[in-house]
Order: C-alpha cells, then structure tokens, then sequence
C-alpha cells in the first residue's frame, strides 16, 4: 500500500481560502485538473512551522502545482520522525539524509524531500500564460509567500501545527478524502 503523510492547517481564514484555491478557483483555469478535496506517530517534537516559500511548477502530475513550502527544522524533525517510523526497515540515519535532499523520483529518479502543498493535479505541461493566471489568482487570494525563511509565521503566509493525516493514495485520486487511515491533531 501507497501512503501520504498530509500536514492540514488549523480552521481559519487561510483554510478556507486554500479550499477555494483548490476545489473552485483553480479548476476553472485549468480545465479536466483535479483537485484534492497504521496510526501516525506522536511527534515529539514542536508542532511543525509551516510557511510557504513559492509557486513551484513540478514535472510529475502529483506536483505539477504547488506551492513549495520553506523545509523549517520543525518540519524536517517530523517528517524524519514519520518516516522512520512508519516505513519498514528505513532508519532514522536514512531519513535524515532523504530529507536534505531536494529533488523527485520524476526529477531526478531519487528520493528526496520536497515538502509542498498541491494545488492541482494535472497531466499536461503547464504553459506560460496559465502559470501567470494561477500566479495572479493565488496572489490575489491573499497567499504571502517568501523566499527567505522566517522566525514567526504571517496569518496567511503558512501556519504552525495544523493535523497530520495518513492517507492511502492507491485509489483514485477522487476516492482520497473517503481514504484516510489515520489521524492526529498537532
């Protein structure tokens, strides 16, 4: 079985405008997209900070639309924690080195972690002229992204904690949001 480890930002104002982004605003743009509508671990450490860094146009249809999100130390400490607990036989040594490296398997044919927030789910290139549309309305949503990492996190800029939700991505991607296999609030 496949498996995502989802992080979902606390109800409030950047919710429901992602939601938005996602299942109305976005789609329309780009026609025939989609969209997404074992227990994980108790981390032990800082509710993971969460703040967006840019628009990122992947190759892969699961990443062709996102936004990247900054790899914070709370993050990296919990995605190492979740992936040497939940995946068989992979060491705590070996997460920590995945997660420093910044590439995909439809990249660069290697794991590595890019931790990001998918906008939409699309077979096709994403031309110019769409790019710039999806720019413009995640700018005008309100979204604050920024290159340069910062101490505290802006309302609409990211969050911190928010739930982390396993979800078994072997069924369509439409059938998601009825896969969850388990969940935690942070």
């Amino acid at each position: 079985m496949a498996a995502s480890l989802w992080l979902i930002p606390p109800p409030g104002p950047l919710q429901t405008i992602l939601q938005t982004l996602i299942s109305t605003t976005l789609p329309v743009r780009i026609p025939g997209s989609i969209t997404n509508p074992s227990s994980p671990p108790s981390p032990s450490h800082p509710p993971p900070k969460i703040q967006f860094k840019r628009l990122r146009y992947g190759t892969a249809f699961w990443t062709k639309i996102t936004i990247e999100i900054h790899k914070s130390l709370s993050l990296k400490s919990l995605a190492v924690e979740c992936r040497s607990k939940i995946l068989p036989n992979y060491t705590k040594e070996e997460a920590e080195q995945w997660v420093e490296k910044y590439t995909t398997p439809a990249e660069s044919g290697q794991e590595g972690f890019i931790p990001h927030l998918s906008l939409v789910y699309w077979g096709d290139e994403v031309e110019g002229t769409v790019r710039v549309g999806v720019g413009s309305d995640v700018n005008d949503a309100g979204v604050l992204m920024d290159d340069g990492e910062k101490d505290g996190v802006e309302e609409m800029g990211g969050w911190i904690g928010g739930k982390l939700v396993v979800v078994d991505t072997t069924k369509r991607v439409e059938e998601w949001k009825d896969s969850i296999l388990a969940e935690r609030t942070l």
